[in-house]
Parts: structure tokens; C-alpha cells; sequence
């Protein structure tokens, strides 16, 4: 028995991308649909236990200054939905979890040891694509759910503090920065109405995803002053 129509649908669909990995014959193929099956089951789990639970589950975060206090909660967060051990895999959730315990020690990384330097403007010029892309997610998203050019492109400029004449030029920036497949695979899921609750916005109410909205753009405009500020510290050191 369900609990209600999302936790139905979502292990529904979960359900047919599982028969779609049985049938699947190449290796990207069996990735995607099983990686498509799962998180797809686990947005029905977490409907089922309810945000009250999921909250409990996850614990508070931390302030991001505490460099010990916050790895250890990431390394929490990690083993909540992290699989069965799947043997000395140094790659997996739970070895993921293991080094963020031991850098919260002091340790070095080692799996998670950034790649060179990527040589953009911006020294977070990555993370800036990730939230340039979900503005850009946002209005594929609320087109698709019927929302007048205006009234969309109105509300994703006064989330994220830009002019929409500037927004909507983003995408060859984000292609540039994360490659045409994620740009074009990231629109794509933001516009599906294949089930009630899109799994890019999973928001029940308007109320809902107007915060979430509000949010993201904050989340923006925050990781905005960062990048000036890894450029202070970095003009500091150099110094």
C-alpha cells in the first residue's frame, strides 16, 4: 500500500526503468536505466518515511567554517544512502565516507584529490555553470508546466539577481563549462511531465517550488561572492 501518488509513481517508474536495464544491451544503456531505477525507488522511499523523518535522518548541518563538523556530516549523509558493501572498492559511497572522516582528522585526500586547475576565469567557474544550469532548468521547467514566458522569466530574474536578458545567454557558457550532453540531458529531465512530480523539481505545491526557487537563487548569488573571495585568498597567498 502506498502512502500517496508520488511514492506510487516514483516506484512505478522505478519499476519500468528496472525492466528497461533487463533489456538493456550496451553498458551505457544498463548504466543509465539502473542509475534511473534506483533513484527513482529512492524518491518513493523517502516519500514513504516523510520529510520529518528524512530531516531526522540527515541531521542539521553544520556551519560550513567548521571544517571537521561539516566533513563528518557529509561522511553521515553518505552512509544513509549508501549500498551494501560492495567489497574494496575505493571508489564507493562508503570508502567516499571513510575519507571524509579521515580528512576531518586531518588527513590528506586521496580519492577525492581535485584534478588540475581547469584554467577558467573563474576560480569556481564550474560550480557557477552547475547553478547557471539549474536557472536555466527552472524555466524549461515552468514552460513545461504552463507558466506564461513573462511570469517565468519575471521570477528566475528576481530569485537570482540578474536581468533575463542576461540569463537566457547562459546556455553556450554552461555547454562550455559542462559539455553539451549535460546542458542538454539536464533540460530535458527539467521538462519531463511523464509523472505528476518531476524528478529535477519535486515540488507538491506552488508555495513549494516558488521557495525552492527563491533558494536556488540565493544559492547563486552566495556562490557569486565566493568566487571573489577565492580570489582574495588566493591573490593573499601569492603575495
Amino acid at each position: 500500500m502506498f502512502q500517496n501518488d508520488w511514492e506510487r509513481d516514483a516506484w512505478l517508474m522505478g519499476d519500468v526503468y528496472l525492466r528497461d536495464y533487463q533489456e538493456a544491451e550496451s553498458e551505457a544503456d544498463k548504466r543509465r536505466t539502473a542509475s534511473l531505477a534506483i533513484s527513482n525507488y529512492i524518491l518513493a522511499i523517502c516519500e514513504r518515511i516523510g520529510p520529518d523523518a528524512l530531516t531526522s535522518a540527515l541531521g542539521t548541518s553544520p556551519p560550513e567554517t567548521d571544517t571537521e563538523a561539516r566533513l563528518n556530516c557529509l561522511a553521515d549523509r553518505l552512509n544513509v544512502f549508501a549500498p551494501p558493501s560492495m567489497g574494496e572498492d575505493r571508489l564507493s559511497l562508503e570508502a567516499l565516507a571513510r575519507e571524509l572522516r579521515a580528512m576531518a582528522k586531518g588527513d590528506k585526500p586521496q580519492i577525492t584529490e581535485p584534478a588540475p586547475f581547469h584554467g577558467l576565469k573563474a576560480p569556481n567557474a564550474i560550480r557557477i555553470a552547475h547553478h547557471k544550469l539549474r536557472a536555466l532548468q527552472w524555466d524549461a521547467f515552468l514552460k513545461s508546466r504552463g507558466n506564461r514566458p513573462a511570469d517565468r522569466h519575471n521570477a528566475i530574474a528576481s530569485a537570482y539577481g540578474e536581468d533575463w536578458t542576461t540569463i537566457y545567454r547562459w546556455k553556450p557558457q554552461v555547454a562550455a563549462a559542462l559539455g553539451v550532453t549535460e546542458l542538454d540531458v539536464g533540460l530535458d529531465l527539467a521538462s519531463c511531465t511523464i509523472t505528476p512530480k518531476n524528478l529535477v523539481f519535486p515540488y507538491e505545491t506552488t508555495a513549494q517550488a516558488m521557495s525552492a526557487l527563491e533558494a536556488d537563487g540565493c544559492a547563486y548569488r552566495d556562490e557569486r561572492k565566493r568566487q571573489f573571495q577565492v580570489v582574495e585568498d588566493t591573490d593573499r597567498r601569492a603575495g
